[in-house]
Formats: structure tokens, sequence, C-alpha cells
């Protein structure tokens, strides 16, 4: 199937073919023709598959073009609005609205936290039809009077599954409160649990459900490999990897801001030129971050979960998991930073004891065994010494005394000779300290 099938105009065909875009995606080939239609839909939305542009055509071709000035109170109407839960995400968007939208007399508008009002109250006034913001800088516009929402024709809620996660529930119940009643609506999440199925009952009108296939879920472009570490040898094989392989562009993954912080500080130890992006950078910081990675002046770009959202960088060679995530659905979205618009990519995951169990759980949700890789001077194989291991509950259940099993351990050693502290022997005849050496 061509996108010449999917009944868009003969303008935004000509865009598409300028872009290098001849073969639309699943998610697309779904959503696009029952979305030019007016139906309002919950779909399924995976990092790398085309998601954006499956939203973002169709609102350019269904949206009226404006050809008036607007004067007044109408120059803060929108007509479409889209929330996302990050700034970069945000910002992603935008940019692809302006991309497609090139031929179009469309104009829209990024409102995000970390600048002033100021130059996005500018850019509403100019004349912006379309606004993609954060729910708490759309907020922010509606009580100071510089957005007004009464006019929406179309709302898309993008990643709303995440935005529930970050505790934006009340803002879009809020959001969505300003709204006309006739409306056409759509939601893309990643999962369908309660509260985004909750949410779609109260948003939506009787939608069209499009699940896209679980294999689906982890790109097929990218090669998804692990290595098995010692927790405290990750820095060590992360720089290691890095320049026995001569990779560039390496976007490393991990849960916490302290911990992207001693990475970036390690990786430059190296001399290997790293930044961060997470929640304590200003935006200036992180889109500066983000510049200077896509230009290939930095070598390693480090990133927490929500800080990387919305990274669109073409031709991503490698994504690196220093840790996985805190929730294994994550993991789809991390890696489908690669292997994008039909490239190739490769996802390698460190993997140290603590994490062998989520491993598999996520090797269960992507329906796919991840390839394992080693490395010299870091042997570690949990796969094979965690195989008859029992957790203290389970040794317990089979009468196993766990206290008793390790004094005959230590007396087998030759450790029950060992003078212990605080007891008569914890010096030698003599009144001397005894030494520290252990005899086994």
């Amino acid at each position: 199937m061509s996108f010449t099938s999917l009944n868009l105009s003969p303008k935004l065909l000509k865009t598409l073919e300028k872009l290098g875009y001849t073969t639309p995606t699943e998610i697309q080939t779904k959503t696009i023709p029952l979305l030019l239609k007016g139906k309002d839909i919950l779909a399924t939305s995976q990092t790398g598959t085309g998601k954006t542009a499956a939203f973002t055509l169709p609102l350019l071709e269904n949206l009226k073009e404006e050809t008036e000035v607007k004067t007044g109170d109408e120059r803060y109407k929108v007509k479409a609005l889209i929330l996302a839960p990050t700034r970069e995400l945000v910002i992603q968007i935008q940019q692809k609205i302006e991309e497609y939208g090139e031929n179009f007399t469309h104009k829209s508008v990024a409102l995000y936290g970390g600048i002033k009002l100021g130059s996005q109250v500018s850019a509403i006034r100019s004349g912006a039809n379309i606004a993609v913001g954060t729910t708490g800088r759309v907020i922010d516009h509606i009580k100071n009077g510089s957005l007004n929402l009464c006019e929406v024709e179309v709302i898309i809620l993008d990643e709303a599954d995440k935005m529930l996660e970050m505790g934006f529930i009340n803002d879009i119940r809020s959001i969505i409160g300003q709204l006309p009643k006739e409306r056409h609506s759509l939601m893309f999440s990643a999962t369908f649990p309660k509260p985004i199925m909750s949410l779609a009952k109260s948003f939506l009108k009787n939608p069209i459900t499009i699940e896209i296939d679980k294999e689906n879920l982890s790109t097929k472009q990218v090669k998804q490999v692990l290595n098995y570490v010692n927790e405290e040898e990750k820095m060590p094989l992360l720089s290691q990897l890095i320049k026995q392989n001569d990779w560039h562009q390496v976007l490393v993954f991990t849960n916490t801001k302290l911990q992207a912080d001693k990475i970036v500080e390690h990786l430059n130890t190296q001399k290997i030129k790293a930044l961060a992006i997470h929640g304590d950078k200003s935006q200036g910081m992180r889109m500066e971050a983000l510049k200077d990675f896509k230009a290939k002046t930095t070598r390693v770009l480090v990133a927490t979960d929500v800080a990387a959202r919305g990274i669109d960088i073409i031709n991503l060679p490698h994504v690196i998991n220093f840790e996985l995530p805190l929730k294994n659905e994550d993991y789809v979205h991390r890696i489908g930073r690669t292997g994008r618009a039909g490239q190739n990519g490769e996802a390698l995951s460190l993997i140290c004891e603590k994490e062998v169990a989520q491993l598999k759980e996520i090797e269960t949700l992507i329906n796919k065994k991840l390839e394992l890789m080693t490395t010299d001077g870091f042997e570690y194989a949990p796969h094979i010494t965690l195989t008859n291991r029992k957790t203290k509950k389970e040794k317990k259940k089979s009468g196993v005394n766990l206290k008793r099993a390790k004094e005959l351990a230590e007396k087998m050693m030759g450790n029950d000779k060992l003078p212990q502290k605080g007891t008569q022997n914890s010096r030698k005849p003599g009144g001397q300290k005894p030494t520290n050496k252990r005899h086994f």
C-alpha cells in the first residue's frame, strides 16, 4: 500500500514524496482513513511506529485553512489542540506539523514550561490555529486569557498513559471541560489500563479501537542484545564498549537524574564527550544538549525516561539501557529511539543479577528473547548461577535452616575458629590484637 491510496490531497502527497515517505506504517494505514472521516479513535501508539504522522496528516487535511487575519479576542482561539506529556515531545510534534504542513496555511504553536509566556502568546496572537502543549502550560495560558478553547474542533491526547502516570489526570479533565461538546477526539496510549479506559469512556464518542500486533511492540528493525555484568562494573563496561566499538551517537537510558549525572561524569573522565538531559536541567540546556547530540559534536547523550520523550533522531544507531526501566513498557519506548523509518539500529541492555527476573518479564512482553553477547574482562553468567537459586522464603518452606547452613559452611571452610568480636578470645595471649588474616 502507498500513501496515494489513503485519500490524501495532492499537496500533502507532494510533501510526503519530498520527505521520502513511500509506504505507510501499520498504524498509519489503519488510522488515517478513519480520521479523515472524523471518527473518534483509541489507538495503541508505540515509539517508532509513525503515529505522529498518523494523526497529524489527517489533522492538516480536515482543518479549514485560515484566510482572514484574526483580530481582538479571535486571536486567542485555536481550532485544534494536541496534549503531550513532555516538553520534548511537544516540540517534536509541533516541528512535524510545520514540516508536513509546508503547503498549507495552518500555523502551529508549541506551549510548554521552562520559558516565559510572552513569546508563546505572540505566536498564538499571530494566527496559530493548532496548539501543541503540555497540560500545565496549556492551563497557564487559559488562566492568562491567552488561549481560548471554545472553538476547538479536534483534540488529541498523545501518550495518554504516560500523562496519567505523571499525575496529569486532573489537568486533562480540566482542559476537556473547556472544549465544545461537539468535536473530533483522538487518544493514543501505549497500554490500555483501567484509568485509560475510564478516561476514554468520558472523553471519546463511540471510539474505534485500533491495536497493533504485540510483535510490533518492539521494532523489527532493532537488533536487541544483552550483556550480563556485575552492577559495580556497568560504568567501566559502558565506556569500554563505546571505545572498543568506536560508537558515536549513543543514547544511554537510566532511571534517575543522579545516575545520569554520574554516568556523564564517568564518560567525560574517559575522554568520551557526554551530556545529560533530565528534569533538573533547564529547557535551554536540554535543547542545547539535544542539538549537540544531533550534530554529533556530543558522542553520548544520557537521559531519563521522561526527558527522552520526543527525542527524534534520524539514523540513531545505538541505544543502551544502563539499567532496565522502572516500568517494563518503557523498554519499548526506549529501544524505539533507534531503528526508525526503516533504518537498522541496535539496543543493548546491561543486565546485573537483580534485573534478571525483570528481563524475563520484558522478553515475555515483547514476545522476543534478547540475544546474548559477552565482553572480555566482564564475564558474568547469572543465567547459569541463578538457575538453581531459591529465595530465603522458598528455602525456609523446604525445611532449610539458613542460619545453621551458614554455620556449617563456615565450619567447613575453617572459619569456626576465627576470633569473634566481644568474646574472651578477641585478643591473643599476651594482650596482642589478633591479626586480620583468615586461614582457609
